[in-house]
């Protein structure tokens, strides 16, 4: 009987705990679920596609609260006018336009990188991660195609001999999505075969969304949304007024919102109908996002930052300067409310890009500039509220030709290394000299220099440069005189370096005679009057 009954007890603590751990479990995955991001289960990866998820909301569930827009670190490339994406481990993944794909671990260090046969990531394009861990990216010109291990082993690769203008967009059923010249494609993603191509006869720049029910929607060039079955066939479209460049975007009641070069905003219902429209004064060719309240977030070519209301009313306007312009990068919005973007400065001559946070009441947080050339890069967010974007910068920025940049809290800091200087220990009064200044941060946070040329001239903290990159500037002495160089750096969070020295002696400039006596051997006459003279 005692037997029995300890059997029981036994049991029941069995069952017990067994029930405990399934409950538990459900409410841990419920716990960070956002409405709208998968139909059956919560997406794997932290960021792995443009806009989020295959819905385009650009809503994380993670926090920035303690995100104050100190720059942590930048990790060095080519051109980079894409956007990243983030897997499940925290690895930051984007392409440069001199074709390399970059893996990037939470630390900014390179986990490794894959080169492709053309650049990667034109006009602020994303690459795809599956739920498996595949990553998928693709060339613009000409259609390279490629499918990536999480390791960055190649999985598969496909030349299309056709151009890809939008970015890579994943079903739950194995299929991915892009605009190709004058077609959408759909095509299988564990081989990248065809399964079918919508002729639209007309260029699609719009990357596509996807329903809970499978239903594609993109624009394009010929005025129209399009609402396509998975298995290819139309099942409406709706005429605008422009050019659909917008991609578009879905919310949990499965209303779709779009953008027109018509210069109005547009949601429509599920049928294909109109629910309302709204006039924003530009065009864009971004997806809107959404935040938890249905309220929708975007910039376009207006100069303009826009908050518009579930039922089509202007909450709130942001005014950007003049000539900026936020054509391609997707807004994301934190767990916190703060709405992040990318800004292009005077967009026509190509002045660099920065990013803006937005408190949820439209007042700026922070802003901070990244980039002096091309931008289209859209932000991503984070697990532990750090934002990464991509910049590129012109042929003769010192700090390089692009970063992928990470904003964000760090948990220590140490300060940088003493930078090294290295130029010439010997020089002339009066002419100009150049000097490397080089400084390393243990957390590759990027730093800034201070230089006490030795002669009551300074060169105070200058812009902030990647840890690591030779930084050269020069500076003259008018006097004849050793002088002793001295450099300090700081890192973005104000840890201060040690002291570095470097000695330089500055002599006047003197007539070397023998270069007199060549003048006179070239004129004999000159030579004997000067020795009648003076008695040489």
């Amino acid at each position: 009987m005692k037997k029995h009954c300890l059997l029981v007890i036994i049991l029941l603590i069995f069952i017990l705990s067994f029930s405990n751990i399934t409950i538990g479990f459900n409410i841990n995955k419920s716990k960070n679920l956002v409405i709208g991001f998968k139909k059956n289960n919560q997406i794997n990866s932290v960021w792995p596609t443009q806009g989020y998820n295959k819905q385009h909301i650009g809503r994380s569930p993670y926090s920035t609260e303690n995100n104050f827009g100190i720059e942590k670190w930048r990790y060095s490339s080519f051109w980079a006018t894409g956007s990243p994406v983030i897997g499940d481990d925290g690895t930051i993944y984007f392409g440069d336009k001199e074709g390399y794909f970059h893996a990037i671990n939470s630390d900014g260090s390179l986990k490794w990188k894959y080169k492709a046969d053309l650049g990667i990531g034109s006009f602020g394009y994303s690459p795809a991660i599956a739920e498996d861990g595949t990553i998928f990216f693709n060339t613009v010109y000409f259609g390279h195609l490629y499918a990536l291990n999480p390791d960055g082993s190649e999985k598969w690769y496909n030349f299309l001999d056709r151009d890809v203008d939008t970015s890579i967009t994943l079903d739950d059923d194995g299929v991915l999505y892009f605009g190709s010249e004058e077609s959408l494609q759909a095509r299988y993603q564990n081989n990248g075969t065809l399964k079918w191509s919508f002729p639209v006869g007309h260029l699609v720049h719009s990357t596509p969304a996807i329903d809970e029910n499978g239903i594609i929607y993109f624009g394009c060039h010929d005025t129209y949304i399009y609402a396509l079955y998975p298995n290819g066939t139309m099942k409406w479209k709706f005429k605008t007024g422009d050019w659909v460049h917008g991609s578009p975007s879905i919310d949990s009641n499965g209303i779709i919102y779009c953008s027109s070069n018509d210069d109005y905003f547009y949601a429509l219902y599920p049928d294909g109908s109109q629910k309302w429209k709204v006039y924003i004064e530009g065009g864009m060719r971004s997806s809107p996002s959404i935040d938890k309240s249905g309220n929708l977030y975007f910039g376009n070519s207006a100069e303009k930052i826009f908050c518009i209301t579930p039922n089509g009313n202007i909450k709130w306007t942001y005014s950007l300067n003049p000539g900026d312009n936020i054509w391609g990068p997707t807004a994301a919005i934190s767990d916190d409310g703060t709405i992040y973007i990318g800004n292009a400065i005077d967009y026509t001559y190509m002045r660099g890009g920065e990013i803006i946070a937005l408190n949820p009441d439209g007042t700026l947080k922070w802003r901070y500039k990244i980039c002096d050339f091309v931008f289209e890069s859209s932000p991503v967010i984070g697990q532990d509220g750090t934002i990464y974007i991509c910049g590129s910068n012109r042929p003769d920025n010192p700090d390089g030709d692009g970063h992928l940049h990470a904003f964000g809290p760090q948990e220590s800091n140490n300060p940088p290394d003493p930078p090294d200087i290295v130029g010439p220990p010997n020089g002339k009064v009066g002419k100009s000299y150049s000097y490397t200044f080089s400084s390393n941060d243990p957390e590759l946070n990027p730093v800034q220099y201070y230089i006490d040329w030795g002669d009551n001239s300074f060169t105070e903290y200058t812009t902030y440069y990647g840890s690591g990159r030779d930084i050269s500037f020069s500076h003259k002495w008018n006097t004849e005189k050793t002088y002793i160089i001295k450099a300090k750096a700081k890192d973005t969070f104000g840890m201060e370096s040690d002291w570095n020295t470097f000695q330089v002696s500055m002599k006047k400039n003197r007539v070397d005679d023998r270069e007199i006596f060549k003048i006179f051997d070239s004129y004999p006459l000159l030579h004997y009057i000067i020795n009648q003279i003076f008695n040489i």
